[in-house]
């Protein structure tokens, strides 16, 4: 089944709050920077020419390498939760050692 992992709409439209959105945008370009500089994404450009994030954005279990799998799996999560709390999207220290681990853990 190829399940979504990430859907810029959906974010966006939980709340029409400016700061919320802009929130929604900062994160997003985060996580898909960090996706992108890993080589995680598989057949999608979460940006368009300018830089800006694609508001129709999908990403689903098949836009994504086993490992970019695995990162959506619990570090993605618990770095929504630290953003939640208040820590800025473009601290992705939590990703990074997800990532570390994940990776660890194939050799």
């Amino acid at each position: 089944m190829d399940i979504t992992l990430f859907n810029f709409r959906t974010f966006w439209e939980a709340n029409a709050d400016e700061d919320y959105r802009e929130d929604t945008i900062r994160m997003s370009i985060a996580l898909m920077t960090f996706l992108k500089n890993n080589n995680l994404l598989v057949d999608i450009d979460p940006f368009n020419e300018d830089g800006s994030i694609k508001e129709d954005l999908i990403i689903r279990k098949s836009n994504v390498t086993d490992e970019g799998f695995q990162l959506f799996v619990k570090p993605v999560n618990n770095w929504w939760n630290a953003l939640d709390r208040g820590t800025p999207p473009e601290k992705i220290t939590i990703l990074e050692n997800g990532l570390k681990k994940i990776r660890a853990a194939k050799k």
